[in-house]
């Protein structure tokens, strides 16, 4: 008897539960279901690939990785635009605009990346990779790793705008889902080549370059034919006409995903030029292990960007309130959950890379220190980002992305804090904007907020 009492007590709290809540609550689930084995895998790929390349090419191949992923600020923030415009069109009901949005963007995609694989093709050959890695490595392996990373980077940033109409649809469990799947392919691969070969760095770079351009093929054949028919792109209803209005939004997420590029994913060629290739692998490390829940942190918070687009079009200002509320105590768990992770370091590292690789306790508490200043940047992101209001984030990203380079190469070489000042570089170019953003959004949600506090 009481166990029914206890279950139909459960079954009515969540009855009770806003529709709009429940349903990021059911996609932070199944995303943190799915990143959790990605997370694993990502685990477990490091002493694996180290061991199949050595820890001086893996720190390159990280180098090459990190330059390869700056490039996806190529899709001038259309992704992030059509997202917000796409939701909107769905809450009023508007499936062929919502139709036309996501067929608009998959032609500008398309002629944007064509374009660019075309100039790199043409002049990839003239660029000095081997100063540009800091490595020994032969130009034409270099040059073939280049190029194959580069032009599935190209074709995977089309292929993923069914990412973003996944995330318009609050449907962020099945993007995570998607990357799982090409996690496990990447692993499956890599452990393959560790069988078969030795420590070829082309056949690494084509498996974990082209992993994700398979997985995403066949999930996009495979949605458009079935859940998201109704809104499958057809080349008849892409219209310029649109791209204005995705790009009124999408040029300020452009220049924030520049700035965001340049804060994290500059680090490992700054490292490898001032430290060497073999460092790169040291940080890599420790920034993975805290990452980790950097990302399940981000996982939770992302079906909430696409709630407050919701939110704002129905003027549900109660709702985001209490949703704000909800988040900043997610937070205090996530420093929680840091300050345990940083005691633990040591241990973890031996179990997880034994020998391999040391790494210095202060670099630990530095990544700590960044996954919980980020945590909090997530937090306000995806408010000021549902909403639209995203001016002001744009102009302190810019300026911490300027800031970021020159404090990196100070604190790391000026200041003899090594790969650590990198760490630190990227927390002090990020509090000001934290302040002012945490200042922006209190205001939104309060109805006070004018000028550029509203833009």
């Amino acid at each position: 008897m009481m166990k029914i009492r206890s279950f139909e007590f459960l079954k009515a709290r969540i009855q009770n539960v806003h529709p709009r809540t429940r349903k990021a609550h059911f996609n932070t689930i199944l995303g943190l279901a799915v990143k959790g084995g990605g997370i694993l895998i990502s685990l477990l790929l490091v002493p694996l690939t180290i061991d199949y390349l050595s820890k001086d090419t893996y720190g390159t191949w990280l180098t090459i990785s990190s330059i390869v992923t700056m490039l996806t600020f190529l899709d001038i923030g259309i992704g992030n635009g059509l997202r917000n415009k796409f939701s909107e069109a769905i809450t009023t009901h508007n499936t062929t605009l919502a139709r036309a949005y996501v067929s608009t963007a998959y032609l500008i995609f398309g002629v944007l990346q064509l374009a660019f694989a075309i100039l790199f093709l043409l002049l990839f050959r003239y660029i000095p990779w081997q100063r540009v890695f800091n490595t020994t490595i032969e130009i034409e392996q270099l040059q073939e790793v280049v190029l194959i990373t580069v032009i599935a980077m190209a074709i995977k940033l089309v292929l993923d705008i069914l990412s973003y109409v996944l995330l318009a649809l609050q449907e962020s469990g099945q993007v995570g889902l998607i990357n799982l799947l090409s996690n496990v392919l990447i692993l499956i691969g890599t452990y393959t080549l560790t069988r078969f070969t030795n420590g070829n760095l082309f056949y690494l770079a084509i498996i974990t370059a082209c992993s994700p351009v398979i997985v995403l093929l066949i999930s996009g054949i495979a949605l458009y034919q079935n859940q998201l028919k109704i809104y499958r792109p057809s080349f008849r209803l892409a219209d310029l006409a649109y791209a204005r209005s995705l790009l009124s939004l999408g040029y300020k997420f452009f220049f924030i995903q520049i700035a965001f590029v340049t804060l994290f994913y500059t680090d490992n060629l700054i490292i490898t030029q001032l430290f060497g290739p073999a460092e790169v692998t040291t940080y890599n490390i420790a920034f993975r292990y805290f990452n980790a829940i950097s990302t399940i942190f981000a996982i939770a918070i992302t079906p909430y960007w696409t709630a407050f687009t919701e939110a704002s079009v129905k003027k549900d200002t109660l709702w985001m309130k209490k949703t704000y509320s909800y988040l900043q105590k997610l937070w205090v768990v996530l420093v929680s959950i840091v300050i345990l992770m940083i005691l633990a370091s040591n241990i973890v590292y031996s179990l997880w890379v034994g020998d391999r690789v040391f790494i210095p306790l202060k670099l630990s508490i530095g990544m700590g220190l960044s996954a919980i200043v980020i945590g909090w940047n997530v937090i306000t992101a995806a408010i000021t980002n549902g909403l639209g209001k995203i001016k002001l984030q744009l102009y302190f990203s810019i300026v911490a992305a300027i800031i970021n380079v020159p404090l990196a190469i100070f604190f790391g070489k000026s200041l003899d804090l090594g790969i650590t000042g990198v760490i630190l570089a990227t927390i002090a170019s990020l509090i000001g904007g934290t302040i002012l953003g945490s200042w922006q959004v209190y205001k939104l949600l309060h109805g006070t907020a004018d000028g550029i506090w509203n833009e």
